[in-house]
């Protein structure tokens, strides 16, 4: 008998949470409304006269009706359409299109609530409405997801930021943050996935958006279901719901109890995750969303399939596919498919279960092409486009050259005459000069040849100097032994550098820092290995651990080595440096700085100690600085950050800009719950993405440490 291949049950059984309705959650922040907001509407509507007010009106109530009664919304939207039409109402037109188009979307009519979004989008547009605009390109993004096409979904949703980000509207940004790490979650890139809804959650939680932080424990609960992290995503989800239900929402409240419902059956408590799910369902139901029924048609699917009720449960699988081929749902059909497979598989009928594979191999590739078929039609066109203005512009400058060539053509024969005098003129010069470059080129030729092995030997040196720096920086399993939970960003900008990182460790106490000495390159490296021997010699022989001691010592070696101390004479170079010293069995940090900050993150809150605002070394007249010594007593969770300017200092982004410090702040910050490697995996990304194809302008260095 032929042998059938099929996808195992556990897999085809499990959709990510992440893709059940949290594009809706994003809408649904657009539309909540209370009874009283929606009885007062209404009054207004029976007594106003306007035209405009009663198209304004309308367009309101149908916001309002969206959660409760979507039948009324959709009656609403579209009666404010047909009146802004009649009057020219263009802002009053472009608003019920867009109602129309949630109202649409939220029923899984996905190609006809998009038309509704380009055509309010035209209008707004063409009203030069920035809000509006922004509002639109969010909602076509939305549907691109839905309808699996990532790449034009975050390049919509990256659209609507940038308007947000013009207009500073906080609420704006917050909505496409949450949309953003959405589609990267629906890559399974975890790291961006966090990072974005950190971002929304941090700027929810500061505008006091109770709605906007509730879709955020969702989003954050589905990046720790990705983790096979089940417990945690069910306290997010829990977190949401509490909301949710306190604030009367029902629609935010299904879909926590659909994602909960199916953590209940990845448990194997199935009575739980049906009595969850059917509650999901009832309110979906009610609210016409084709997208959530189909999904508590699935989840419901899955449970009675494991507990041996296959009649049922592809009674439920039925249901479900008709609804997501309505709606052209095809992560669902995928996952349908997938699971149809497996059950004619288990009951003998390989001919069905193959024809169901087939269809969710087509499936499978089908999401996984759509987008880069679509971004390669797009570049070609794009190509096509420019290739067919230039040769317009060819033909252009072809014309003009023969306009020219026939108007100077009473002038040719003159200009001829003077020519060829000149050419006998200057071919006896020519012939001379011919002869003297040639020598010349040999001479030159001989001195790039001796310029070039110049080079070669000069970089063969510095390279042998990068072997000798790296020798002495600490090798990663002393570091790690020393601090095993911890991380090193290290970046030299040339072959060798003046930043480098240190650690020694006397007992319980272990000492590190990050230095970031004079230039870069090899006066830099020269400096760092003064600077390296220095802080060595204050642990191993002058017995110190303090950091502000060791400071001092530091910067008394620097300027006696250096010689600044004498009039005139000397190198005026020194180093910035963080050092801290860190029990680590009381996790008591003391810390000391030179124009570089400390950054430790307790409880998502970062705070940063200031340094003193003197450097190592250039001393003169033999002066030696006092620095102040800082305590923090930590507790198990908690990071530390130190760092050079480098980082801060790097010019990118779409402005070429500085990166700065409060980004860097915000960066630490969102990451800081990560584990070592994955912070350090996020900075390396952030700062390659920021970077782009500039120039790296600095060394760079930044240490993590997580007690």
């Amino acid at each position: 008998m032929r042998k059938i291949i099929f996808i195992p049950i556990n897999f085809i059984f499990k959709l990510k949470p992440a893709f059940i309705c949290t594009a809706l959650l994003f809408l649904h922040t657009l539309v909540v409304a209370q009874q009283k907001k929606t009885d007062s509407l209404e009054n207004l509507l029976k007594e106003t006269t306007i035209d405009t007010l009663e198209v304004n009106l309308r367009n309101d109530l149908s916001r309002a009706y969206l959660q409760k009664a979507p039948d009324k919304a959709e009656a609403m939207a579209r009666a404010a359409l047909k009146l802004a039409e009649e009057i020219h109402f263009k802002k009053g037109e472009a608003n019920a299109c867009n109602n129309i188009g949630v109202i649409l979307w939220q029923h899984g009519d996905y190609m006809s609530a998009r038309d509704n979004f380009q055509k309010a989008l035209t209008i707004f547009s063409g009203m030069g409405d920035k809000g509006g605009a922004a509002k639109c390109y969010g909602n076509i993004g939305l549907i691109c997801r839905a309808t699996g096409d990532l790449p034009l979904a975050l390049s919509y949703q990256f659209r609507s930021l940038r308007l947000r980000e013009e207009m500073k509207d906080e609420d704006g940004m917050a909505k496409n943050y949450s949309a953003i790490g959405n589609i990267y979650d629906s890559q399974n890139n975890y790291t961006l996935t966090v990072f974005y809804h950190n971002k929304a959650l941090q700027l929810w939680d500061k505008l006091g958006n109770r709605t906007g932080v509730a879709g955020s424990y969702i989003n954050i609960g589905n990046a720790y279901w990705d983790k096979k992290n089940d417990s945690m995503a069910l306290d997010q989800y829990n977190k949401a719901l509490a909301i949710y239900t306190s604030l009367n929402d029902e629609m935010g409240a299904s879909t926590c109890n659909m994602n909960i419902g199916m953590i209940y059956d990845v448990r194997k408590d199935h009575e739980k995750s049906l009595e969850y799910t059917y509650k999901a369902l009832e309110v979906k139901q009610k609210l016409r969303d084709k997208s959530g029924i189909s999904t508590c048609y699935i989840n419901i699917a899955n449970s009675l399939l494991q507990q041996g009720k296959r009649a049922e449960g592809m009674e439920y699988l039925g249901k479900a596919l008709e609804l997501c081929k309505e709606s052209n749902r095809k992560e669902g059909l995928k996952v349908i498919y997938g699971t149809m497979s497996k059950v004619y598989s288990e009951q003998n009928d390989y001919r069905s279960a193959y024809n169901y594979l087939q269809l969710y191999g087509d499936m499978k590739d089908s999401l996984f092409k759509e987008g880069s078929a679509k971004e390669m039609a797009e570049m070609q066109t794009k190509y096509e486009s420019e290739k067919k203005q230039k040769e317009i512009e060819l033909l252009t400058k072809d014309s003009q050259i023969q306009a020219l060539e026939l108007n100077k053509n009473k002038l040719w024969m003159i200009v001829l005459a003077v020519v060829i005098l000149l050419v006998i003129v200057l071919a006896a010069l020519f012939y001379n000069r011919s002869k003297l470059k040639q020598r010349a080129n040999q001479l030159l030729e001989h001195r790039n040849t001796e310029i070039t092995q110049q080079k070669k030997e000069i970089t063969d040196s510095i390279n042998y100097a990068k072997r000798i720096q790296e020798s002495i920086l600490p090798p990663a399993d002393a570091w790690n032994k020393m601090l095993p939970d911890s991380f090193i960003f290290y970046r030299p900008k040339d072959i060798v550098s003046g930043d480098f990182y240190w650690i020694e460790q006397k007992n319980d106490v272990v000492c590190f820092a990050a230095v970031d000495c004079t230039g870069h390159g090899v006066p830099g490296a020269l400096m760092s290995v003064v600077g390296f021997n220095l802080l060595t010699q204050a642990i191993n022989e002058v017995n110190l651990l303090k950091p502000s001691d060791i400071l001092k010592h530091l910067d008394a070696g620097v300027t006696k080595t250096l010689r600044q101390s004498e009039e005139g004479k000397g190198v005026k170079d020194g180093m910035d440096l963080s050092l801290c010293s860190l029990n680590r069995r009381t996790l008591e940090l003391e810390y000391a700085g030179a124009f570089n900050s400390l950054y430790y993150v307790s409880n998502g809150i970062l705070t940063e100690i200031k340094a003193d605002k003197f450097p190592i070394g250039v001393n003169i007249g033999g002066k030696v600085d006092d620095y102040t010594n800082h305590t923090i007593q930590l507790k198990k969770g908690d990071c530390v950050y130190l760092y050079s300017d480098g980082y801060a200092d790097q010019f990118g982004g779409p402005k070429g800009k500085k990166f700065k410090y409060n980004q860097l702040k915000e960066l630490v910050t969102a990451i800081s719950t990560l584990p070592v490697q994955e912070q350090r995996n996020a900075i390396e990304a952030r700062f390659d993405q920021w970077k782009g194809g500039l120039e790296q302008v600095d060394d760079v260095v930044i240490i993590g440490v997580k007690v």
